[in-house]
């Protein structure tokens, strides 16, 4: 069976015996309530088998229609086969399982396996889902990302009730979806979004939620597009705010839908001043909670967190993967080893959450756990090129067993790698910091934030992905987490951060950073 690309965003729901599959948003809910997100390619490879209603689907086809026709490995299509079973065996409790046909390809059985109404040729219709609830906009970012986040963070809040039950369904589906933090997600939540002030140009939260939806996406898309979107944040929160002077959506989107890199100090005080007139709003919490860890405020950050958690507690991925971040910064590391636990058994493979753990073991003196959890094929995420995971190992080994000779090796990689895009230079001055070698770190962040020595691109890991950290967007969460203590106990990052303007920030404030409540923070080095 051949076939177009799958788009999730355009499939349409289908059933499976006690399972309803939302391909838009990558759901599974099951009869009983329970309710699972899947990762993209795990849905994109479900949607070909269900919509062969019975029929073998081979392998070629399946690497067309889910892998872009692009050339992958056996053990790529194995893991996601491997993950459908888990996935069979698990929420849906025996309403389909996969069968290999030996040479030939796999078939989905069960009850009720196709799509509801499919087309004549086999394929999921392509139209709008009966029902809308709501590559990696996180992955690898590990500590780098604090902020990466935001579209799902920023979104907790968002469940007042519209003019109309329609409204609110709109909003909470919109919602969802960005709390999904991918590109796709944000796409949908954009047109949802424009659906709701289609339908009620004067409902203030829609266009205000709008508004924030752009000016969360924008610093992860291609330069161009980020300052499209910027545009679209300000006119749609222009028009919020003409209906409700202080909507809080729409104060949120005017500060946060400026450059990041160096707005530090008009962020503050936007969201200050809107908090202040509604100091409970957990929209604007987390809008400053985000802005705080970029500029090495990551117990106050951690605070504002713990405000939001209380009104806002959810099991998503962006709930778990924000608290996880934002507590490792601000050195809580029993409430981290806590929320890791928690969010492997609802999320074990989830791109973010996965790569976070790893990561924060790796950096907290467990490497070989680290390892371990890497080397565990089955538990990876899918659709991520095993040298990926090979040269985190890598990492994790030197910092295990640190020979010289075996650094130097891992080191040459990464600076390689910090060559090829934005969040591969994130990792690799951290990984630098974390072994030692301080003056790798430091040629790689004059590049990542100057264009000094090398220019680093702002496509973050691969053009498949479809994300980016433009110059004006580098992020700077990363320089205050504890894998780049080495490089804050250097004399040169007092240099670093006068440049950047964050000294700028921390005087204009009166605030002081994290770091230097700390005696003894910069070495003679």
């Amino acid at each position: 069976m051949g076939g177009d690309r799958i788009e999730l965003a355009h499939e349409a729901d289908f059933r499976l015996g006690r399972l309803r599959v939302r391909p838009s948003t990558r759901e599974l809910y099951h009869d009983d309530g329970r309710q699972e997100i899947v990762e993209p390619r795990i849905m994109q490879v479900l949607v070909a088998l269900a919509a062969a209603d019975g029929r073998i689907v081979a392998r070629d086809t399946l690497t067309e229609r889910c892998w872009e026709g692009r050339v992958v490995g056996e053990d790529a299509i194995n893991r996601v086969i491997s993950r459908l079973r888990r996935l069979a065996d698990g929420i849906g409790q025996g309403s389909f399982r996969i069968e290999t046909v030996t040479k030939v390809g796999y078939r989905l059985v069960g009850p009720n396996a196709g799509a509801e109404n499919p087309a004549p040729d086999g394929a999921a219709r392509r139209t709008s889902p009966v029902w809308r609830p709501s590559r990696r906009l996180l992955i690898g970012a590990g500590a780098a990302a604090l902020v990466g986040t935001a579209g799902g963070a920023l979104l907790l809040g968002l469940n007042r009730i519209g003019p109309s039950g329609e409204i609110e369904a709109l909003m909470g589906q919109a919602a969802l979806a960005m709390r999904q933090d991918t590109r796709e997600g944000q796409n949908q939540a954009f047109g949802l979004y424009r659906r709701v002030v289609m339908r009620a140009p004067d409902f203030a939260d829609g266009w205000g939620a709008l508004a924030l939806a752009y000016a969360a996406a924008a610093p992860f898309r291609a330069s161009g597009e980020g300052r499209m979107l910027r545009q679209r944040a300000v006119e749609a929160a222009r028009r919020a705010i003409d209906l409700e002077a202080q909507n809080s959506f729409a104060l949120a989107a005017l500060a946060l839908a400026r450059p990041r890199l160096g707005g530090w100090l008009e962020m503050d005080r936007a969201l200050r001043a809107a908090l202040a007139s509604r100091p409970r709003d957990p929209v604007l919490a987390s809008a400053l909670s985000m802005t705080l860890a970029a500029v090495g405020r990551a117990r106050e950050a951690a605070t504002l967190q713990d405000q939001v958690g209380r009104q806002f507690r959810g099991p998503t991925p962006g709930y778990f993967y924000g608290r996880i971040m934002m507590y490792w910064a601000a050195g809580r590391l029993e409430e981290v080893d806590s929320l890791i636990a928690e969010a492997a058994t609802l999320y074990p493979t989830h791109f973010a959450l996965w790569f976070a753990r790893f990561y924060i073991l790796m950096y907290s003196g467990r490497p070989a756990e680290a390892i371990a959890l890497a080397q565990n094929a089955d538990g990876r995420p899918t659709g991520i090129d095993a040298e990926e995971f090979d040269a985190i190992v890598r990492v994790a080994g030197a910092l295990q067993s640190p020979e010289p000779a075996r650094i130097d090796a891992v080191i040459r990689e990464q600076m390689g790698y910090a060559r090829r895009g934005a969040g591969l230079a994130e990792n690799a001055a951290q990984f630098a910091a974390s072994l030692g070698r301080v003056d790798a770190a430091f040629e790689i962040l004059r590049a990542y934030y100057f264009d000094e020595g090398f220019t680093v691109p702002e496509i973050r890991f691969s053009p498949e992905q479809g994300t980016y950290t433009p110059r004006q967007e580098r992020q700077t969460n990363f320089l205050f987490v504890p894998s780049t203590a080495n490089v804050r106990r250097d004399r040169r990052f007092e240099a670093l951060v006068r440049r950047l303007g964050l000294e700028h920030y921390w005087a204009a404030t009166g605030s002081t950073p994290d770091y230097r409540r700390h005696a003894g923070s910069v070495s003679t080095g």
